[in-house]
């Protein structure tokens, strides 16, 4: 009565998911980073003695769960990764755009060569 769906299954590399060792490393020491420097920022916060980064942290949270609320956590994590991949991207723009590469290409003649 009723057929079955039939998936093919496509078998996945494993060898196109490794990272080197090196990545692994500094992507973990990126996150280490991270909840270090706001473990530091909510230790601050917690004494009191920095009002305005203690109101700046209560805010901050009053937000994040009014945005709770209304979102799913997934719909929130699509979204600030979207915005983290267009804020990589402007700041690569940026570095790489063409009168950046003119202002490069203009100093280079200007410095006179040592050699």
């Amino acid at each position: 009565m009723y057929k079955s769906s039939t998936r093919k299954v496509v078998p996945v590399d494993p060898l196109e998911w490794q990272i080197s060792q090196d990545t692994a490393c500094n992507i973990v020491a990126r996150v280490a980073n991270t909840v270090g420097a706001a473990k530091s920022v909510l230790r601050v916060a917690a004494t009191g003695h920095d009002k305005r980064l203690f109101l700046r942290v209560v805010v901050c949270l009053y937000f994040l769960a009014a945005l709770g609320r209304i979102m799913s956590g997934v719909t929130i994590a699509y979204a600030g990764l979207c915005l983290f991949c267009l804020s990589r991207l402007f700041q690569s723009s940026d570095r790489n755009s063409v009168l950046n590469r003119r202002n490069r290409e203009i100093l280079e003649r200007e410095t006179p060569s040592e050699f």
